[in-house]
């Protein structure tokens, strides 16, 4: 294998060293000791694992690993909610003699995840992304758990290229966007290896590929220009956030109970107010995120079929916390390219990311990128960060969201989930584990036990 290109990613958040993207050019079904990784990413139709003449899968089938074998004993099974799924190890021989020891495969066109995943396009080169949706299930750590799979290094052809007719052109500056944008995130792997295999496609990567990497210098450069000055607006808006906190708690602490009350709802009422931007016209409510650098208390990650019921919540929970800042709209955001950065920020903001569970949370992409960037904020800090209300029940949880304990607020019970909102308004002048305590932690692991039946 040769390496054609390199592309250094700078973490910005995390103590993970800085990543490494390369192009490389060679056969994926014989990966040198030299390169060596962790774990294969391959692409395929769904449930086809045949090793057709010209195929990834051929040429491996050809050195002894046989992709219709490995489907059968798959570690963990994603497909409906992400579209891959993750091998078993290798066996010892097989790992040494193809060096990689698990393979993710992604499946993007598979029936059940295009119709529940909530994809508004059809294109494969739109989806691409999910590959890095994959690797954060299979690879980000539980909060006690530790890595959940040991991958530091990964490989990929150019997915969905060959028999899935893929535009090179289309595909690869998104793998790329979406390969540094996660890396740079925290994501634990250090290197990142895209192989081509054909010789037209080597070239034609080679251009796409340094023009993602100049264009990723080029915005590197232009924030180490402006290096001065977010520091002192961050500090800045921190102690305006400080000073409005200290004066709510004053009046607070100063009034009678009566009185309080009306506080109460006088801050809830200004939290809910638009505040008025400094051209006269008006902003983004309390509970939306804005363009500024305002911490939350509170991020509210939810499915936006139970708006109605996370409407009740938020009413509830504002009457408990009254100073407590909440994020939990996010239609405010514009769409594009800067929708995941803009909620990566929010979340990497706030204190307590609260997560409502149900069968449409499971199902929704929006839902995963919002949990998945807590996960990696709990990585990267190695603090606890993410509750979770059981709104709606859900048979088979996915293992990433399943260990967490959880409020029992099922079948959408409101006045469960106002009284909730009482107990997750603790959390603002608690840092510990608040009201999720032993109760909520007996209930999610007798919820295990069911999943997985007796023994």
């Amino acid at each position: 294998m040769r390496i054609i290109d390199e592309l250094p990613v700078q973490r910005q958040r995390g103590g993970e060293p800085d990543a490494c993207i390369q192009l490389l050019a060679g056969d994926l079904a014989a990966i040198p000791a030299a390169h060596a990784v962790d774990a294969l990413v391959v692409s395929a139709f769904p449930d086809s694992y045949t090793p057709n003449p010209g195929t990834l899968f051929r040429s491996l089938f050809e050195r002894g690993l046989d992709m219709r074998e490995i489907a059968r004993q798959r570690a963990e099974d994603e497909r409906v909610r992400l579209g891959c799924w993750l091998s078993r190890p290798l066996s010892p021989e097989l790992a040494s003699r193809f060096n990689f020891h698990r393979i993710i495969c992604f499946e993007p066109s598979h029936p059940e995840f295009v119709a529940h995943a909530g994809v508004e396009r059809p294109d494969i080169e739109d989806r691409v992304g999910f590959v890095f949706r994959c690797l954060n299930n299979f690879i980000i750590p539980g909060r006690d758990a530790g890595h959940r799979c040991a991958i530091a290094s990964v490989a990929m052809p150019l997915l969905a290229t060959g028999n899935q007719q893929v535009a090179l052109d289309e595909l690869l500056p998104r793998l790329l966007d979406a390969a540094i944008f996660w890396l740079e995130q925290g994501l634990p792997i250090r290197q990142l290896k895209i192989v081509a295999f054909e010789a037209d496609k080597v070239s034609a990567a080679a251009t796409l590929f340094a023009a993602s990497r100049q264009r990723y210098e080029e915005r590197i450069a232009s924030l180490r220009t402006g290096d001065d000055e977010p520091p002192l607006r961050q500090l800045a808006e921190k102690l305006v956030a400080s000073c409005e906190r200290h004066l709510r708690d004053e009046l607070l602490g100063a009034a009678d109970d009566d009185e309080k009350s009306l506080l109460r709802r006088l801050f809830a009422r200004i939290d809910r107010r638009p505040a008025v931007a400094a051209g006269g016209g008006r902003t983004a409510p309390e509970t939306v995120v804005s363009d500024d650098r305002r911490a939350y208390d509170f991020f509210i990650s939810y499915a936006h079929r139970q708006e109605h019921e996370v409407a009740e919540f938020v009413r509830a929970l504002q009457q408990s916390a009254p100073s407590a800042r909440i994020f939990y709209d996010r239609d405010s955001i514009p769409s594009g390219g800067q929708w995941l950065s803009l909620i990566s920020d929010a979340v990497n903001r706030t204190r307590h990311f609260i997560a409502v569970l149900s069968p449409d949370y499971t199902a929704s992409p929006v839902c995963w990128d919002e949990f998945q960037c807590a996960k990696l904020k709990e990585y990267n800090t190695r603090r606890s960060l993410i509750r979770t209300l059981r709104l709606y029940s859900e048979r088979d949880l996915p293992p990433i969201i399943g260990i967490h304990s959880y409020i029992d607020c099922t079948e959408g019970d409101l006045d469960k989930l106002r009284q909730s909102a009482t107990r997750v308004g603790s959390l603002v002048q608690d840092d510990g584990a608040g009201p999720w305590g032993k109760a909520s932690t007996d209930a999610t692991t007798a919820g295990r036990r069911r999943r997985r039946g007796p023994g």
